[in-house]
C-alpha cells in the first residue's frame, strides 16, 4: 500500500492530509499549533481519532507519548546526538536511514520492514511517500512517521530563528 503526504507550504504545522494511491483522502493530521507541547490527532477518512500523539515536555530531548483508539501504546524519544536525528520506540521498533531528511526505514520488533519513506525535494511544500509493507501495523507505522516529522519540522523552524 502507498499513502502519500501533502503539507501546505505555509501551514504553520496545523493541519495536513495522507491521501492514497488513487488521490483519495485516506487521514487527516491536525496539530494545536498554541499548545505547551505538541499534540497532534489522526483521523480517518470519514474524520473518526484513530491516533493520538503528546509530547512531553520538561525533557532534555522531545518525548512523544503515542495513543492509538484511546489507549497508551508506546513512546518515542529522540536521542541526544550533535549531528543526527535518531530516536528511540518503547515498542521496540527501529527507524533506520536519514529522519532529518525524511527517507526512512521503519522495523518492526521482530526485524522486518514494515515501511518505507521518501520525500520528494522538488515539490512545492512538503510532499512524500510512504510506503506500507504490513498494513496490520498501519496505526502504529503512521504515528511513528508523523511524531518523527513534527519533530524535524519543529527543530527545522526553531533553527532558522
Amino acid at each position: 500500500m502507498k499513502l502519500f503526504v501533502k503539507e501546505k507550504v505555509f501551514s504553520m504545522h496545523d493541519r495536513y492530509y495522507i491521501y492514497n494511491e488513487s488521490d483519495e483522502l485516506a487521514y487527516e493530521i491536525e496539530s494545536k499549533v498554541f499548545s505547551i507541547g505538541d499534540k497532534t490527532t489522526i483521523y480517518d477518512k470519514d474524520r473518526n481519532v484513530v491516533a493520538y500523539i503528546e509530547q512531553e515536555i520538561f525533557h532534555l530531548t522531545p518525548y512523544y507519548n503515542v495513543y492509538i483508539d484511546d489507549e497508551y501504546k508506546y513512546q518515542i524519544k529522540k536521542k541526544f546526538q550533535f549531528f543526527k536525528n535518531d530516536y528511540e520506540l518503547s515498542n521496540m521498533y527501529k527507524v533506520d536511514g536519514s529522519t532529518f531528511n525524511l527517507n526512512f526505514t521503519i522495523i518492526n520488533n521482530y526485524g522486518k520492514t514494515v515501511a518505507l519513506v521518501n520525500r520528494k525535494f522538488l515539490s512545492i511544500g512538503d510532499k512524500y511517500q510512504i510506503e506500507i509493507i504490513d498494513e496490520k501495523d498501519i496505526y502504529t507505522i503512521l504515528t511513528i512517521i508523523v511524531a518523527i516529522t513534527n519533530d524535524v519540522d519543529r527543530s527545522q523552524s526553531n533553527s532558522s530563528n
